[in-house]
């Protein structure tokens, strides 16, 4: 059986943690790895290793599988009956708990202490402790949590405990109540398996002081006894009596009182955050007190319904209720371990990433209130697993209103896992960029990467900031950039430097590292792929001419300048594509990726040698001449596409290279005759203007008429010519122009993660309108306000328009508008997306997508809980701001100085993206920085905050900078 080099393992019973195994084997197949015995592991300092395990695959399918070389576990989880083992306390593997950390949570006592400290409501304790206990809890009360010591051994001290017990029992807390919960915590008695609960009646004073005199002598040094208060669950509403058949005779059931305690499943995000990923209910009847072996599991809605609630907005207003209590209580296990050394917690890479919380619903009088009554992982997962089955969906439960949320199990575990196989990478950077692309390098030292830089200024601020850097002063020349790849080739090699993989976020230097990545060996986009995406016009005529035919897939191969070069065939490589995929002499190798061989099999000329049929083909060729040496570049590519539904040919809009003003004249009469009579080159006014390798909407400019072209061609070829005169905006690859035809509807941008051509994740955003006469960048918001359809649609587009470039392995980020008749593309960055975008995917979804591309770049797929369907965990809005429009609001109300106190105040969130000493207005020019607000629930409400926010910062001057009319276009 196939796996990867991730390996989340659980040692234990399977019962526990069996959504989590399914899980995983559904998303990652062969990773989730069962031991149910501590021999089967072994130790490598600092790793630890499996040789034997049972394998998840597909579907739920397992198998036993022996490892010879045993395999380095990623992420590690522990439960009965080997909780208590300490496997990991000797390694730096990541573990979502240990045996350290289970005692101490475990431990009743302590966790309804440091509950109580954070105001969380836990039933009233009398705890008679032996000391020692844990943290070194003190004599006293902490809420409704009291603490003796005992003096064991001294006649008077059973006294002074015998008039503890009875002044609980007659105590304010224990009003109401007609029952005492007696149970043993800490050492010995640690999870509610070891110390079953006992219920007393209140009234019988002698019972519960006999039961208690029993326990008493029997406590080890940090064990107590504990006496707690029953806390009666909420009790059904009024019902109205159903009328069925019953009714009219003799054997009329009596219809019992039913209660409920929730169990909330909440999980650590990679940045720290409680994250819910289940919540369920234990019903049974009234008059017992309710087990998770022995109750019945569903959904909250339902429950209240059946006890009577029929009331939505109670539903939902419980709902948040538990949702809140139960990630406070994660809060708590979070703020308390982060003071905890790594020996307290069981190894340097053991922390709680999952808990249980059991809490039930309580009222007094008209007020309901949460009453929390443990932390159980193990056994709110067990009880809970039956709402999903094997790996199967609840229908109308897939997000975290409704019983489940998609994802949140796998996020960390498969997070924490990735990171860990990064450490000691070492990655080749290509372009250091500008002041926004600073936060690279405090990350990269963060995950413990090594990083090589290669840059053209010696003075860089992050060649102080990396391992090695290697300055190439005339790098922005690219017409050299053969001469480049040689030189950082040699460099490497005289330094002894192996890089594991070869990255660029720079958009200047996309082709260049494609270049090296080809020379080395190393993972990454063919080098013609990227020069297809580099070239905006190109980009279009590409994917204009991948056309369909029976027994081949036809892709047009046209030279940079415009003009096609025909339809050639490439069946060859695509022999040799499906060789390496699994497929050989029409056989489709099932045990890897399902879609992926019904989408090979689907291929006309595969689907011809299957059948036996004779392979046709059709080939023909023309040739038109470059017009300058940037675009002999280019050269032809090939790539093997798929056939893909839709053709990726429907996302292309029509557009023409420019690199004269005849250039221009000819697209306006309608070009040349084309195959089959069609005109080839044709660009509809209005149109778009842009430069051909351009970056940061610099120079965009909508014209409605060749006149207005003329125009702006002739003002960009006295104003940008070269790099020096906006460097870093592409003009070291040339100052040609593209003329697109205007697309109408709505702009977004989908960031995607490929690798091997699957898509690992994506992310859509929504642009606001851009400002006239330009086209720079208003405002914007994530998650995307569409139809989950449309937002479907968008990232299947982005997805097929990448493979139809040949764009297989990266992160890549994708310009695109929502028309009236579908997605249209607008251009492709072959690289990550810039400006706000990581940081909010980041804080959105808990996905790093400068990880991904580090990642990828090392060949090690960045697998993610879902593709497409990860919750977002709120909504961002922001604006740009730019110098030509706010520079008196930068100088005085929104200073850098103040954005960035109330960005540290959590009152926004602000990325800087030009330094300050570049408050400076021009004709051409980026934003500067970038000002959002997040907000936990609601897209309009993060955009009010917004509005308002800006209002106060002197940020919003309509009519010139209306930021109100920018933000209605997401209503």
């Amino acid at each position: 059986m196939s796996h990867s080099e991730l390996c989340v393992c659980v040692l234990g019973s399977p019962l526990p943690y069996l959504s989590l195994l399914l899980e995983v084997g559904q998303r990652s197949p062969g990773d989730a790895l069962l031991c149910l015995s501590p021999s089967w592991l072994s130790h490598s300092s600092p790793s630890l290793l499996v040789h034997k395990a049972v394998t998840f695959d597909l579907g739920g399918r397992t198998f036993l599988s022996n490892f010879n070389p045993p395999r380095r576990v990623t992420y590690f989880l522990s439960c009965d009956p080997w909780a208590e083992e300490e496997v990991t306390r000797e390694t730096d593997c990541p573990s979502g708990g240990s045996g350290a950390l289970g005692r101490f949570w475990g431990d009743v006592l302590t966790t309804r202490v440091l509950l109580q400290k954070a105001k969380i409501h836990c039933p009233p304790t009398l705890a008679l402790l032996l000391p020692p206990g844990q943290m070194g809890l003190e004599e006293g009360r902490t809420g409704g949590v009291e603490v003796v010591h005992l003096e064991m051994g001294a006649e008077g001290g059973m006294n002074s405990v015998r008039n503890k017990v009875d002044s609980f029992l007659e105590s304010e807390d224990m009003k109401g109540s007609e029952s005492v919960v007696l149970r043993c915590s800490g050492g010995r008695f640690v999870g509610e398996a070891t110390s079953p609960p006992v219920y007393l009646s209140r009234n019988n004073r002698d019972e519960v002081w006999a039961k208690v005199g029993y326990l008493l002598p029997q406590l080890l040094p940090g064990e107590a006894v504990l006496l707690e208060v029953y806390c009666s669950p909420l009790k059904p509403g009024p019902r109205v009596e159903d009328r069925t058949w019953e009714r009219y005779t003799d054997c009329r059931p009596q219809v019992p009182d039913l209660s409920f305690r929730l169990c909330a499943i909440v999980s650590r995000s990679p940045l720290d955050l409680p994250l819910l990923y289940k919540l369920v209910c234990r019903v049974g009847v009234s008059d017992a007190p309710l087990s998770h072996s022995h109750s019945l599991s569903q959904s909250l809605e339902i429950t209240l319904l059946e006890c009577g609630f029929t009331d939505p907005t109670m539903a939902t207003s419980l709902r948040r209720l538990a949702t809140d209590t139960a990630l406070s209580c994660l809060c708590v296990v979070m703020e308390t371990e982060s003071s905890m050394s790594a020996e307290l917690r069981g190894g340097a890479g053991a922390q709680t990433d999952m808990i249980g919380v059991d809490l039930l619903f309580t009222m007094d009088g008209y007020i309901i209130s949460p009453v929390v009554l443990g932390l159980h992982p193990s056994l709110c997962l067990r009880s809970s697993f039956s709402d999903r089955g094997m790996g199967m969906e609840m229908e109308g439960c897939d997000s975290g209103i409704e019983g489940w949320s998609r994802g949140t199990l796998l996020l960390t575990p498969l997070t924490r896992s990735q990171y860990y196989l990064m450490q000691g990478k070492t990655v080749l950077v290509v372009g250091a960029g500008g002041h926004s692309k600073k936060f690279i390098w405090g990350a990269a030292k963060k995950y413990k990467l090594k990083i090589l830089l290669v840059d053209c200024d010696p003075a860089h601020f992050a060649s102080q900031l990396v391992d090695h850097f290697l300055p190439l002063p005339d790098l922005p020349d690219h017409r050299r950039d053969d001469q480049h790849c040689s030189r950082i080739c040699d460099w490497l090699l005289s330094s002894g430097l192996r890089p594991d993989g070869c990255v660029c976020f720079w958009d200047d230097c996309v082709v260049l590292t494609s270049l090296v990545c080809d020379r080395l060996g190393l993972r990454g986009p063919p080098p013609e792929a990227i020069r297809i995406a580099k070239e905006k016009s190109r980009t279009h005529r590409h994917l204009q001419g991948l056309l369909k035919s029976t027994g081949t897939n036809l892709i047009s191969v046209e030279q940079p300048s415009g003009q096609a070069d025909g339809l050639v065939e490439f069946r060859e490589g695509e022999r040799r594509g499906r060789q390496q995929n699994g497929v050989v002499n029409g056989m489709v190798n099932m045990e890897g990726d399902s879609m992926r061989a019904m989408a090979d099999f689907d291929r006309g000329d595969l689907f011809n040698e299957a059948m036996g049929k004779p392979d046709t083909t059709t080939s023909t060729s023309s040739s038109a001449s470059a017009s300058s040496s940037f675009s002999q570049s280019f050269g032809t590519f090939r790539p093997s596409a798929p056939l893909l539904s839709p053709s990726p040919s429907s996302y292309a809009v029509p557009c023409i290279h420019v690199e004269s003003a005849l250039d221009l004249e000819k697209a306006a009469s309608g070009g040349v005759g084309g195959l089959g009579g069609a005109s080839v080159g044709v660009v509809r006014f209005p149109a778009i203007m842009k430069l051909e390798y351009g970056a940061g909407a610099v120079g965009v400019r909508k014209v409605g008429s060749l006149e207005e072209s003329l125009a702006h061609f002739e003002r960009i070829g006295g104003d940008l010519r070269e790099e020096t005169d906006y460097p870093g905006i592409g003009l070291g690859w040339g100052n040609a122009m593209t003329l697109m035809e205007y697309v109408g509807g709505t702009e977004h941008d989908v960031d995607v993660v490929l690798f091997e051509g699957r898509l690992e994740g994506a992310f859509v955003s929504d642009n606001g309108p851009t400002r006239a006469p330009a086209f720079t960048e208003t405002a914007s918001q994530m998650p995307s306000g569409l139809a989950p359809e449309k937002r479907a649609q968008l990232i299947r587009a982005a997805h097929h328009a990448c493979l139809g470039c040949g764009l297989q392995d990266g992160v890549f980020n994708v310009e695109m508008k929502m028309t009236e008749v579908g997605p249209r593309l607008i251009e492709i960055n072959a690289r990550m997306g810039g400006f706000y975008l990581r940081d909010w995917i980041r804080q959105l979804y808990g996905v790093d997508i400068l990880m991904a591309a580090f990642m990828v770049s090392c060949g090690l797929r960045p697998c993610l809980p879902s593709a497409t369907a990860l919750p977002a965990r709120g909504h961002f809005a922001g604006v740009m701001v730019v110098v030509s429009q706010h520079l008196q609001a930068l100088r005085s109300t929104a200073s850098p100085e103040r954005l960035r106190g109330l960005h540290q105040e959590g009152a926004l969130w602000l990325n800087e993206l030009a330094e300050e000493d570049e408050l400076i207005s021009g004709e051409y020019e980026e934003p500067f920085c970038n000002v959002g607000v997040r907000d936990a629930h609601n897209a309009a409400n993060a955009r009010q905050r917004l509005l308002a926010l800006c209002q106060g910062l002197g940020l919003h001057c309509p009519p010139r900078y209306d930021l109100g009319y920018f933000l209605s276009h997401f209503n």
